[in-house]
């Protein structure tokens, strides 16, 4: 019994730690899935499973039920299409527009929570960081979309079953790095990455500013409300003493 609390306490404080490195290793093993499409039906059943389990832990639990839940059903089937069917089939190649709106869904309901309440400084940088690595993965799905739809979207010719490069542009993208081994050349592509490298140095900037905010003093502070009626409370009982405070002035001059 208390091994099982002990679990169940530590699964509680670390969920969203273990969730991030979860999710990390799935991005590591993603590759695979480009050349064996079964292996990227268990990765995403993989992914569906950690949705379920632990993104409840860091994000609006309403959202999830009603909007991410359904959606990540939805791209699980677009995910078994594309392993067991014809890859050059329409159907196969849903899975990365239904997972854009799928990461969109996650990243609704996981900021939709930041201000629900607070958090140890652990929980916030794992919380941010896969955040982060959604941000990345959308941004890669929008890469492929592109690239199926747009003329020379990049220096190379990326075949649409490479979902893994995808992700691999938009995470070097992301940080800024920029190898230069893969760059945008169609006007719209170049647009987008611009966009998304602004949105990685803006979302730096708001998760150090987060941090920062998350160390608060031991002593809570009293808000407005509390302090005002604080100060009345001090007021009236004031203005009660004061008339008992006169009559023993009062009695005592006309005892001297």
């Amino acid at each position: 019994m208390t091994i099982t609390r002990s679990r169940s306490g530590f699964i509680a404080r670390h969920g969203v730690q273990l969730l991030m490195w979860a999710l990390v290793v799935e991005m590591l093993a993603s590759p695979l899935a480009d050349t064996h499409p079964r292996a990227g039906a268990v990765l995403g059943l993989c992914v569906l499973l950690m949705v379920l389990v632990g993104i409840g832990r860091m994000a609006n639990r309403t959202i999830v039920r009603r909007t991410v839940f359904p959606i990540a059903a939805l791209w699980m089937i677009t995910r078994i299409f594309e392993a067991f069917g014809n890859r050059h089939d329409f159907y196969a190649n849903l899975s990365p527009l239904v997972g854009l709106v799928l990461s969109c869904s996650i990243l609704w309901a996981i900021f939709d929570y930041f201000n629900s309440g607070s958090r140890t400084p652990g929980n916030a940088i794992a919380e941010a960081f896969i955040s982060y690595l959604v941000i990345a993965t959308a941004f890669g799905q929008v890469y492929w979309i592109l690239n199926r739809f747009v003329d020379h979207a990049f220096n190379q010719a990326i075949p649409y079953t490479q979902h893994g490069t995808f992700l691999y542009f938009s995470m070097v993208t992301i940080t800024s790095v920029g190898y230069g081994g893969i760059a945008p050349v169609n006007p719209y592509v170049r647009i987008v990455a611009a966009l998304e490298a602004m949105a990685g140095i803006f979302f730096v900037a708001v998760v150090v500013a987060r941090l920062v905010s998350a160390y608060r003093p031991t002593t809570p502070r009293q808000s407005d409300s509390e302090a005002s009626e604080a100060a009345a409370s001090t007021w009236n009982s004031s203005r009660e003493s004061a008339p008992a405070r006169v009559l023993d002035t009062v009695s005592s001059s006309s005892e001297a």
